[in-house]
């Protein structure tokens, strides 16, 4: 038989268990996150190091440059980082995400990062706006990225990132701006050919067939009649289709 202290000791974790919010014992502290930021830091170039040098007394990560905190779950977490700008050499890489996962904006827009974008960005679930124009990032677009279902604004205009548009991207419902210009990306709605100011109206299509359940194709080819010509459905600012 249970001792009478073996009850209530499973019964406080009970009510412990029902009380504590389900992801809050996922959250990392204050100082987990400053510390994953100065291993980010220690791995980029020296130019960096001087633009960052304020980032060095953990116990006061939130008046480090660019890194604002606010209140979840009752305790101070990093909610957004606008190091835009700055020169910062290094990777993307080197930035553990998962302990970052209460930022609502990431904008490392303007500097020289290099690497690829992980799939591990996932994790950023609170994610807002997610900024990475004008750097010198390599790689595809992670199918990933259609994870971060809170997603307003997604830059990555004004890299080196390669491959095809993801399908899974027309998935973000909540998205209002997007800008995949100037990389090398795949364009598929007019012939499979690598361009590069295509991508709107390639994320235009992706939404047409996730709206319609299939290739919006014919839909397109019977908007392209006499009275409709087919140059007038484009955005102005695209080159027209060669034959």
């Amino acid at each position: 038989m249970d001792s009478f202290p073996s009850r209530i000791l499973l019964t406080t974790l009970t009510i412990l268990v029902v009380l504590v919010p389900p992801n809050a014992a996922l959250l990392p502290s204050l100082d987990i996150q400053a510390g994953a930021l100065l291993a980010w830091k220690a791995t980029l170039s020296n130019q960096s190091q001087h633009a960052l040098r304020s980032w060095g007394n953990m116990s006061t990560l939130c008046s480090w440059r660019g890194i604002r905190c606010g209140m979840r779950q009752h305790r101070p977490m990093i909610t957004s980082i606008y190091l835009r700008g700055m020169r910062l050499g290094g990777t993307l890489e080197s930035l553990d995400f998962s302990v970052l996962r209460t930022l609502t904006s990431l904008d490392l827009s303007c500097n020289s990062l290099a690497g690829s974008i992980s799939p591990s960005i996932e994790v950023l679930g609170e994610l807002h706006a997610l900024l990475l124009q004008g750097n010198q990032i390599r790689g595809s677009i992670p199918p990933s990225l259609a994870n971060l279902t809170k997603l307003h604004s997604l830059m990555l205009h004004d890299n080196q990132i390669s491959g095809e548009i993801p399908r899974q991207i027309g998935k973000l419902s909540s998205l209002v701006s997007l800008n995949l210009s100037s990389n090398q990306l795949i364009e598929l709605a007019y012939s499979s050919r690598v361009t590069e100011k295509c991508d709107v109206y390639s994320f235009g299509v992706l939404k047409l067939e996730l709206f319609m359940g299939h290739h919006p194709g014919g839909f397109l080819s019977s908007m392209a009649d006499k009275s409709t010509p087919f140059e007038d459905l484009l955005d102005i600012g695209l080159p027209l289709p060669e034959a």
